[in-house]
């Protein structure tokens, strides 16, 4: 076996090596941190705007001018009805997103742990964000989800790339060999 240790470059006067982070782990942790981002503010807008964009869903989809009092009546309580399921999926975006900002730092120094939670995880961002884009309550809402999407894949392709595993194992084999 050789002794080269790749993505690490040995510092001057010494036998110590100084490890270089892939650019894996920056996506990686990029993509997290955008998800994060974008399932922090689709709960947000759910929660603070969200009356307001029940009521623009309605008027656009049933077609109807506010105008009458039965109509304005009737379409407040299908909004407030339709509000407590869209409240509850902004609670819901919260849990996620709150241990993908936990694991922005752990992927960031390729801990294996973190990846594989990162990986367990996707899954479930993916699956929240496809249901909001099958409802699209708001073009908004849809990007957020999409974006939530996108960076969770991402941060889970590039979390498991080649150059990430060899940094990964580096650093193992690093750590292994330092006395004490």
């Amino acid at each position: 076996m050789s002794n080269h240790i790749p993505a690490a470059r040995q510092m001057a006067g010494g036998g110590a090596y100084e490890l270089r982070r892939p650019g894996t782990l920056l996506a990686a942790t990029l993509g997290a941190a955008v998800a994060a981002v974008a399932m922090l503010s689709s709960a947000a807008v759910s929660l603070i705007a969200g009356r307001s964009l029940l009521r623009s869903y309605l008027s656009d989809e049933l077609g109807f001018e506010a105008g009458s009092e039965a109509v304005s009546s009737l379409v407040d309580t299908a909004v407030e009805a339709a509000f407590g399921p869209l409240q509850a999926r902004a609670y819901v975006w919260l849990f996620p997103a709150a241990v993908l900002v936990l694991l922005l730092l752990p992927v960031r120094d390729g801990r294996t742990w973190a990846r594989v939670v990162l990986s367990v995880l996707t899954p479930v961002v993916v699956l929240l964000g496809l249901r909001d884009l099958t409802d699209m309550v708001s073009p908004i809402t849809g990007l957020l989800a999409a974006l939530a999407v996108l960076g969770a894949l991402l941060a889970v392709l590039t979390c498991w790339l080649p150059a990430t595993n060899r940094y990964v194992r580096t650093r193992k084999q690093a750590r292994r060999s330092q006395p004490g």
